[in-house]
């Protein structure tokens, strides 16, 4: 799995590919200045033939056999630094003097070249060596030749040949293996970042990146980074304060007006009844709007994980469906419940609680008669899954985002059901406070709520 990760980086592909060009590219020029180095060097490998070719004739023209006698026996006193054989011969090709007993069989090539192979007595034992070399045809009939083995020649171009391709195959090895160091170095580098963002968006927007020693541009980004959050986080703070402010403030004097709304309609006239007990629903529902408001702040704040317990969602599911029973029973609708049996999560009881009962309770309100409420629990691998799925007329897609807005509520439900649009808001709060997700999803008819939640171990 780490594997896969590293050879999926970006700076692993990016070393990989700049590795393997270098080490082709590197590998192209080599092999043209090997070329051509090898081409000089057969130059002067046919040019030395040449060379020795008329240096034995010369001297066949100045002392006869005994002449080309006397040079080879010169020149194989040099033992290994001479690599030329020496043939002179008769009319009928047999020997008169030189170093090769018989004249060879030979393959012909361009410009008068020739070819062979001979067994030669080596120092360690006789081997069969190639042979490249040049004839010579006397003015009496005598056949001359010259020749040297080529053996350190072919065996100096696979030496040199295949040093190339091993250094380039080891080259692109030891590039891969850097490349992956430093993607693992760069992976570990990368998670603690992601690690520290998504603690950062469960809502703790006190965390920050940790910043290496070393000082390069990937630690100044990461310092950039800070700063931008320690501004958002103090616009935030700005924010909540001011809407819990507005909260708080509000909701002392809406409380006093709804007392004294309450003591007014014992001694209102039948007349004004109505009219009193309308302030005083207007007043429960500012009253509610900002009690919600202060609430989800309070999860959102991340204090509550500190009250975390193992909390059993299967008994939990179980309770909402009680509690709810009634009220969909007023409207035919039916609650068909499926659970696994001691499914436990870490969180707080009660906030679980009220996230699975506002989620039923707008299920229910927005269902018409007859119709079916589905809530499914499952444990699929190491999450606890919450389904709840209705009949209703569900979520339009374009919406389904933004209804975790607050505020936020769609056209169409604001004529049917009464709502301050702050339901929802709590839901995604405190899935959020419990490091899951939530999504909305169509229920053909109705709208489907998938929630994740990591089990406990």
């Amino acid at each position: 799995m780490i594997l896969t990760r590293i050879f999926r980086t970006y700076t692993f592909r990016y070393a990989f590919y700049y590795v393997t060009v270098l080490s082709v590219t590197g590998f192209f020029i080599l092999s043209l200045l090997y070329a051509s180095f090898s081409y000089d060097y057969f130059n002067e490998v046919h040019g030395s033939i040449i060379s020795e070719l008329e240096n034995i004739g010369g001297e066949y023209q100045t002392d006869g056999v005994e002449g080309v006698e006397r040079y080879v026996v010169e020149q194989t006193r040099l033992g290994s630094f001479n690599k030329f054989y020496y043939l002179l011969t008769d009319q009928d090709y047999n020997q008169l003097a030189g170093n090769l007993d018989t004249w060879p069989k030979f393959k012909t090539y361009g410009d008068g070249w020739l070819s062979f192979e001979l067994d030669v007595l080596q120092w360690d034992g006789q081997s069969t060596d190639d042979f490249v070399g040049r004839s010579r045809e006397l003015d009496n009939g005598y056949h001359l030749l010259a020749a040297r083995h080529y053996n350190d020649v072919i065996e100096r171009i696979k030496l040199v040949s295949g040093t190339l391709i091993e250094s380039m195959i080891v080259t692109i090895l030891l590039g891969v293996f850097g490349a992956a160091l430093i993607s693992m170095d760069m992976l570990r580098r990368i998670d603690k970042i992601n690690k520290s963002i998504q603690t950062i968006m469960t809502g703790n927007l006190s965390e920050r990146i940790p910043v290496g020693r070393r000082g390069g541009d990937f630690d100044r980004l990461v310092s950039n980074l800070n700063r931008m959050l320690d501004r958002i986080e103090e616009l935030m703070a700005g924010v909540r304060q001011v809407s819990d402010n507005i909260a708080h403030d509000l909701r002392t004097p809406l409380t006093r007006l709804r007392n004294s709304l309450t003591q007014l309609e014992r001694h209102s006239s039948d007349d004004s009844e109505d009219l009193v007990q309308g302030l005083i629903e207007e007043a429960d529902n500012l009253l509610s709007t900002f009690n919600a408001l202060l609430r989800i702040a309070q999860v959102e704040s991340g204090n509550r994980r500190s009250g975390f317990g193992e909390v059993n969602l299967s008994t939990l599911i179980l309770d909402v469906e009680e509690l709810y029973e009634p009220l969909a029973a007023d409207k035919n609708i039916q609650i068909r419940l499926s659970r696994s049996d001691n499914l436990v999560v870490s969180g707080d009881r009660d906030l679980l609680f009220q996230m699975v009962a506002n989620l039923v309770d707008n299920a229910i309100k927005y269902t018409p008669g007859g119709g079916l409420i589905e809530v499914n629990l499952i444990r699929v691998e190491e999450n606890a899954k919450i389904i709840i799925g209705d009949s209703g007329a569900g979520i339009v897609a374009k919406d389904r985002d933004k209804v975790f807005q607050r505020f936020y509520r769609v056209e169409s439900s604001r004529s049917c059901e009464r709502g301050n649009g702050l339901g929802l808001s709590l839901v995604a709060a405190v899935v959020n406070l419990h490091y899951g997700d939530i999504k909305l999803r169509d229920n053909h008819p109705g709208l489907r709520v998938l929630i994740n939640l990591p089990a406990a171990k």
